[in-house]
């Protein structure tokens, strides 16, 4: 198969939308990609994301991916878990400290940094609605971020995705607590296991 077959291949298989580091991976010679760009048949929509002209954006799978250490939190993460019926107005994410989130803040993305042994804790893989996978916290991380004093949150919000949580079967509750504690939340979290459990 010749590098514009396999180009072509990889655009259809990416639904569209494809890294600079999808092509390298293929070994297919990044002249390819600027040729299809010049060509037309794909646009650059930033450094090393490009996209075909039927194809959907997909913002967050995109944004993650030229920003490795981002994982979706807070607000962000509720949209994703199902934890509420309401859009993000701002998307917010969570780096390690010393992370370089200024092209992040630039994008108007809330960044919140935390120790790094923090960072790692309650990441999984969501689906974009574009079906993609990306990272974000689970649902017992997003409510300790949201409760943690340092986060001015609304607070009808996280009451109301609090409720949703103690709702579900697959909830956590064990793990939640040992979050909490980490995290410093503990007392507010046992106040609403008080009313809601």
């Amino acid at each position: 198969m010749n590098y514009q077959k396999k180009l072509e291949s990889l655009i259809i298989e990416k639904d569209g939308l494809i890294l600079t580091k999808d092509v390298e991976s293929e070994n297919i010679p990044r002249t390819y990609l600027y040729r299809a760009v010049k060509a037309g048949r794909l646009k650059a929509l930033s450094r090393g994301v490009y996209l075909s002209e039927d194809a959907w954006e997909d913002v967050y799978y995109w944004k993650q991916a030229i920003n490795q250490k981002m994982i979706y939190s807070h607000e962000t993460a509720l949209y994703f878990l199902d934890l509420t019926d309401r859009d993000p107005l701002v998307i917010t994410v969570t780096v390690p400290f010393g992370y370089n989130a200024s092209r992040l803040r630039k994008d108007n993305f809330q960044v919140f940094s935390v120790k790094k042994e923090w960072y790692d804790l309650g990441i999984i893989l969501v689906k974009t609605n574009f079906g993609r996978d990306i990272r974000c916290y689970n649902q017992e991380r997003t409510i300790c971020d949201l409760l943690s004093s340092r986060y001015q949150s609304d607070l009808s919000q996280v009451t109301a995705a609090v409720k949703r949580y103690f709702r579900q079967r697959d909830r956590n509750v064990p793990l939640l607590l040992d979050y909490a504690k980490i995290f410093g939340v503990e007392k507010r979290i046992k106040a609403y296991m008080e009313v809601l459990m």
